[in-house]
C-alpha cells in the first residue's frame, strides 16, 4: 500500500472525460494514522504525490465527537476550520478536498470519487435509487444533501447502518445528482470494481447520446462577436452544435431538461442556470434580462435553431463550460433509461452557488 498506487489510480481515471471533467472528482490513501487525500481544486489526471493532502486521521475523527451550530453558514465555517486543523505540520499551503471527511470513513485504503456521465445517468434520473438496487443491490443510496459537514454525517450513519446489518464493508456509494465513491484494498481491486460497476452500466443503458458534429446552417462569425461584445472584455465564445445540441435547440419545451443543473460540477463551472432565446433577433434583450435577475453573466446560451454558445474569460475557461455542459447534455440522454432526468433541488442550487469551497475549486482548477 502506498501514495504511489493512489497517484496512478487518479492518473488512469482522472485523464479519461467520461469520468472526470475539469477539477472534479478526489481520490485518497490511508493508513492507520494518515489520510493523503486530493488537494481542492488538483487535476486528478496530472496530480503528483504534492498534489496530496496529509491529514491527521485522529484529528479528522475528533470532528464527529464535536458540537457544531445549527446554523448552515456557520456549522460549514467551523467544520471547514477544524478540517484545516487536521492538516499536518508543513500541509498548511494545501486545501484538502471538501469530501475528506467521507473519504475517511471507508475503511479500505484507497478510494475514488468520480462523476461519471454514464453513471450521473442514473443518480440524475427519476428512477435512481430503484435503478441502483436493481443493478447494484449491496450498494448504499444517498439522496440529494448539502456536501460537506451534512453530506458526510449522513453517509457515515448510513456506512454504520449497512457494515453492522450485513457484516460487509461498503465499497459502493452512490450520491443522488453527484457521483460515485469507490472503496479497495488494491489497485487490482479498484479497477475490478469500476470496471463491473461501468459494464453493468453498458447492459442496462438504452439510450445513448449521438454528439457528432453538425455544421451550422449559417455563419454565426456575427453571433459570435455580438455575444462577446455583451460580456466582459477579452471573453471567449465557443460554437457548439452536435445532434444533441440541435434536438435540444429545437424548442424551449426540447429544453427545459437543462433549465436547471444536474450536478454540482455543472454550477461550479457553467454558473446556475443557462440562458435560452428563442429568436437570435432578441439576444441583447434577453441577456440584459438575464443578467437583471440573476446578477452574473450567462457562461451557456442556447439559440433555437441556432445551436449552443460556451462562454470563459479564457480559450481555457470556455472549453471547460463547454465540455461540462455537454457533459450535462449527455447526462440528460442516458437519464432517459431510467425514467429520465431528475433536476437538482432549487434550494440545493442556492446552496452550491453561493458555497465558498465549491468557488474556491473552480478558482484554482481553473487557473
Amino acid at each position: 500500500m502506498s501514495i504511489e498506487v493512489i497517484e496512478r489510480i487518479s492518473h488512469k481515471y482522472g485523464s479519461d472525460p467520461s469520468y472526470v471533467l475539469a477539477g472534479g472528482g478526489n481520490t485518497s490513501f490511508k493508513d492507520d494514522n494518515y489520510l493523503y487525500i486530493k488537494g481542492s481544486g488538483t487535476s486528478l489526471a496530472t496530480i503528483t504525490k504534492d498534489g496530496f493532502v496529509k491529514m491527521s486521521r485522529e484529528a479528522l475523527a475528533q470532528i464527529w465527537n464535536k458540537e457544531y451550530s445549527k446554523e448552515q453558514d456557520k456549522r460549514e465555517a467551523q467544520v471547514l476550520a477544524d478540517m484545516m486543523g487536521a492538516r499536518c505540520v508543513g500541509e498548511e499551503a494545501k486545501r484538502p478536498s471538501v469530501e475528506t471527511l467521507l473519504h475517511n470513513l471507508f475503511v479500505q485504503p484507497y478510494v475514488l470519487h468520480v462523476h461519471p456521465t454514464m453513471v450521473n445517468g442514473l443518480t440524475c434520473s427519476v428512477w435512481g435509487k430503484d435503478g441502483m438496487e436493481k443493478m447494484f443491490p449491496n450498494a448504499l443510496w444517498i439522496e440529494e444533501t448539502e456536501p460537506g459537514y451534512t453530506l458526510a454525517k449522513k453517509c457515515r450513519d448510513r456506512i454504520n447502518e449497512y457494515e453492522e446489518k450485513t457484516g460487509k464493508l461498503a465499497n459502493l456509494l452512490f450520491l443522488q445528482n453527484h457521483g460515485v465513491f469507490f472503496a479497495a484494498d488494491s489497485e487490482k481491486e479498484m479497477d475490478e470494481l469500476v470496471n463491473d460497476v461501468m459494464s453493468e452500466f453498458k447492459r442496462n443503458i438504452t439510450t445513448y447520446p449521438n454528439t457528432t458534429p453538425i455544421e451550422a446552417s449559417k455563419d454565426v462569425t456575427e453571433l459570435i462577436n455580438k455575444v462577446k461584445a455583451l460580456n466582459e472584455e477579452g471573453s471567449v465564445v465557443k460554437f457548439v452544435l452536435n445532434y444533441e445540441v440541435e434536438r435540444l435547440c429545437q424548442s424551449l419545451d426540447s429544453f427545459k431538461v437543462l433549465l436547471r443543473p444536474m450536478t454540482p460540477d455543472h454550477i461550479v463551472y457553467c454558473k446556475a442556470l443557462p440562458l435560452y432565446i428563442e429568436n437570435e433577433d432578441t439576444l441583447e434583450e434577453k441577456h440584459a434580462l438575464f443578467v437583471k435577475e440573476n446578477g452574473y453573466l450567462p457562461k451557456i446560451i442556447f439559440i433555437q435553431g441556432v445551436g449552443m454558445l460556451a462562454i470563459g474569460n479564457s480559450e481555457k475557461n470556455a472549453q471547460v463550460v463547454s465540455d461540462v455542459w455537454l457533459d450535462a447534455v449527455k447526462i440528460s440522454v442516458y437519464a432517459q433509461s431510467f425514467g429520465g432526468v431528475r433536476q437538482m433541488a432549487p434550494e440545493m442550487v442556492d446552496f452550491i452557488a453561493n458555497w465558498e469551497v465549491e468557488s474556491y475549486r473552480s478558482k484554482v482548477a481553473l487557473k
